[in-house]
C-alpha cells in the first residue's frame, strides 16, 4: 500500500478540556482481615487500620484531552503493554514529545488509559481478592524483550547494531515499569469496554499486549472501533468465520520494529498476528502491515513511540489513518 505523504506540523494546540475517570470493575467485601495499629504518617501517632470492608477491583483509569478544535470527529484511544502505563503514550524517555501530544497536533482528542492493576487505575489485595501476586520486570528482561540488545550485552550496555531507542535513557524507561498480574484477561477486557461504551466510537492505537486485547475488542465490540492500530501485538486472536462476518470492514494497521529475529517469543507472537491478518485477507478485509525493516526503516526496537524516529512513525500512523478516513467517505 502506498502510504500518503504526511508530516505533523508543530502548532499551537488549544485545549478545551482535560478530564480523568476510573471506569468498569466492581465492589468486593471483605471480612476476617487483620486490624492494624500503625503510624500512616511520618512520625504521627500509630492508629488502628482495619482493613475489613469493601474494595473496587477491576477498574481502569482514563485521562481524556479534548480540543477546542478537533479535526477528526472520533478521538484517538491509547492502550500500553505488559508491565508498563499510559506513560508510554506521553514524553518520551529521552524527554521528546510523545504520541499523545503528536496526535492532538495532528487535530484528535485524545484518551490515554492505564489498564487494570497498572498505574492509577491501582491494585486489589493480594491473595483476598486478586487470586496471585504480581510479576515484576527487571531491567535485563526489559533490555532483551524491547529488544534494545540481548541479555547477554545487557551489563556493558551494548545495543543492536543501529538501534534507534535512545540507550542512554533506558533507564529513565525501566522507571516506567509496573508490576503485572497475568490471570487479568477477562476482567481487563471488560473494562476495556466499559471505556469504548462510555467514550463512544474511537480509533485505537495499541501497543504489545495492548495490541493482543484491541483485537479482541474489534471481535467484542467492532461498532465501538473506527479503526485499529496495533504495535508489535503481543499474539492476536482466533478468528471464527461468524466473527469476520460481525467486525464489518475495520480498518487495521499492523506495524512491526527491527530485530525480531533475535528474539524467539517475538517470532512466535509475529507467527500468531499473521495467522489474525491472513483471515482477514482472505475474508476481503481492510488490512495494512508496516513492517518497518521491509520499507527500508531499520533499527526499531519493540517501543517505536520511544525511538528517535518516533514523530516519523507517527506521522506514518496519521497518514494511514487519513487515508482510510478518506475512503469511508
Amino acid at each position: 500500500m502506498t502510504m500518503p505523504l504526511c508530516k505533523i506540523e508543530p502548532q499551537n494546540v488549544t485545549i478545551s478540556e482535560i478530564s480523568s475517570f476510573h471506569i468498569g470493575g466492581e465492589t468486593v467485601e471483605l471480612s476476617d482481615q487483620p486490624r492494624l495499629m500503625m503510624r500512616v504518617a511520618g512520625e504521627g501517632m500509630a492508629r488502628e487500620v482495619d482493613l475489613n470492608g469493601s474494595y473496587v477491583t477491576g477498574q481502569l483509569y482514563a485521562n481524556h484531552v479534548k480540543l477546542a478544535a478537533p479535526r477528526h470527529d472520533d478521538p484517538v484511544m491509547f492502550w500500553h503493554g505488559g508491565a508498563m502505563t499510559g506513560v508510554t503514550w506521553e514524553t518520551t524517555p529521552d524527554g521528546r514529545p510523545g504520541w499523545q501530544w503528536l496526535f492532538l497536533q495532528a487535530g484528535y482528542d485524545v484518551i490515554v488509559t492505564d489498564a487494570v492493576e497498572r498505574g492509577r487505575a491501582s491494585w486489589s489485595p493480594y491473595p483476598q481478592i486478586y487470586d496471585t501476586g504480581p510479576v515484576f520486570r527487571t531491567k535485563e528482561e526489559a533490555w532483551s524483550m524491547y529488544r534494545v540488545g540481548t541479555r547477554s550485552e545487557f551489563d556493558a550496555r551494548i545495543p543492536f547494531d543501529g538501534q534507534r531507542f535512545p540507550v542512554s535513557a533506558f533507564d529513565a524507561l525501566a522507571a516506567q515499569l509496573v508490576p503485572r498480574w497475568t490471570t487479568h484477561d477477562d476482567m481487563t477486557l471488560d473494562a476495556y469496554q466499559a471505556a469504548l461504551e462510555k467514550i463512544g466510537p474511537v480509533h485505537l492505537v495499541a501497543h504489545s499486549q495492548g495490541g493482543w486485547f484491541a483485537l479482541n475488542m474489534v471481535k467484542r465490540v467492532p461498532h465501538l472501533v473506527k479503526s485499529v492500530v496495533v504495535i508489535e501485538p503481543a499474539g492476536a486472536p482466533q478468528l471464527t468465520a461468524e466473527d469476520v462476518a460481525r467486525m464489518g470492514d475495520i480498518p487495521h494497521l499492523f506495524m512491526w520494529g527491527d530485530f525480531i529475529n533475535e528474539v524467539p517469543s517475538w517470532k512466535k507472537y509475529r507467527s500468531a498476528t499473521d495467522q489474525y491478518r491472513e483471515v482477514l485477507t482472505a475474508a476481503g478485509k481492510s488490512s495494512c502491515e508496516m513492517d518497518l525493516p521491509s520499507m527500508g526503516i531499520r533499527g526499531n526496537s519493540h517501543v517505536p513511540m520511544m525511538d528517535d524516529n518516533s514523530a516519523d512513525i507517527a506521522a506514518m500512523i496519521v497518514g494511514w489513518m487519513a487515508q482510510n478516513q478518506v475512503a469511508e467517505k
